[in-house]
């Protein structure tokens, strides 16, 4: 082949190649820890695609379902009966970046869950957990779920974050008393309702 036609048959091969790499039409869901992104870090909401930055932790427990007309997209979260633990980051969770740590850190924070029961063995509860460290945590607070979607809510005395930032966690589990139970997740939204401690 000459190199008049070897050459430009050779970059438009090549071209093909990384137009095929970089999937320009491949849907692109938010992962990683939730940001305020600029926003305001005192006050955020996970829904919709967000919802895509649960993390299964430990167990191969959380499914994406996919906004479908007037249903939102929705995380339905299930757990085996034998899944014990109580590090939040081992089950279900959302990751919360540093920029969230320092607007929700030495003050009182709520934490609200839309949710509900959902699927053939329904949680008739769940339980919910906000970790700041190991040695930093709400406790996991229970809750009682019904078949439609309902806020649920507790508060928090977030600890000083010190000198050093990190990650803050937000566990979401159903109880699953035997066999396994499911529940499905519409929205988190986690804000300060007292202004921080001087």
């Amino acid at each position: 082949m000459r190199d008049r036609l070897f050459f430009p048959f050779a970059f438009i091969v090549a071209s093909a190649f990384i137009f095929m790499a970089l999937e320009p039409f491949a849907e692109r869901v938010p992962s990683g820890p939730v940001s305020a992104g600029g926003g305001n870090q005192e006050d955020v909401t996970v829904s919709g695609e967000q919802l895509h930055r649960f993390q299964p932790g430990n167990f191969d427990s959380i499914e994406i379902i996919k906004a479908s007309g007037d249903t939102p997209t929705l995380v339905r979260i299930t757990r085996l009966a034998t899944e014990e633990y109580q590090d939040p980051r081992t089950g279900p969770h959302l990751v919360l970046a540093e920029d969230i740590e320092f607007g929700m850190e030495n003050r009182t924070i709520q934490v609200d869950i839309e949710a509900r029961s959902a699927g053939d063995f329904a949680a008739s509860q769940f339980e919910a957990n906000y970790l700041v460290k190991p040695e930093f945590e709400s406790g996991w607070k229970s809750f009682n779920l019904t078949p439609e979607f309902q806020t649920y809510s507790f508060t928090y005395e977030a600890p000083p974050i010190g000198d050093s930032f990190g990650n803050d966690f937000v566990g979401v589990r159903p109880v699953a008393p035997d066999k396994h139970r499911t529940m499905e997740v519409r929205s988190v939204r986690i804000h300060g309702i007292t202004p921080k401690k001087s």
